[in-house]
């Protein structure tokens, strides 16, 4: 059970493919965790919270940290990248970022709000499969 929850709302169950489900938990107040199974190796990720998209051949998922959008390996946890942008003022990253999705070449393509104005931007990036060496 995440941290603060009393319980857990009835899940949304979305499967990414024929072997790989995320389980997602919504509270009242909105905010979500994911949680992950993968039925060939019967693995189950920790919770994931804010998750914006999911990369399930390569088993990553970025979500909302703080000002971020962070991508994690899903069920090792190990952080891979990591994107901050000038997001327009007042929002939050999920509510700044209008469409996020991983490409089948390793990508990732998001379209966010900029500025007072709030324009759209879309930028198209690459994302590691592993953690940088340091």
């Amino acid at each position: 059970m995440p941290a603060g929850w009393d319980a857990l709302p009835r899940p949304h169950v979305h499967w990414h493919g024929a072997t790989f489900a995320e389980v997602r938990f919504v509270s009242e107040g909105g905010a979500a965790v994911s949680y992950f199974f993968e039925a060939r190796r019967r693995r189950v990720s920790p919770p994931r919270a804010e998750v914006l998209g999911v990369d399930a051949r390569r088993s990553l998922v970025a979500r909302a940290d703080g000002q971020a959008i962070e991508v994690v390996q899903i069920f090792a946890g190990r952080p891979v990248a990591r994107i901050e942008r000038p997001w327009s003022d007042g929002l939050s990253v999920r509510e700044a970022v209008t469409a996020i999705h991983f490409d089948a070449d390793g990508r990732l393509t998001f379209t966010w709000l900029a500025g007072t104005e709030r324009r759209p931007v879309t930028e198209r990036v690459t994302v590691p499969s592993i953690p940088p060496s340091k």
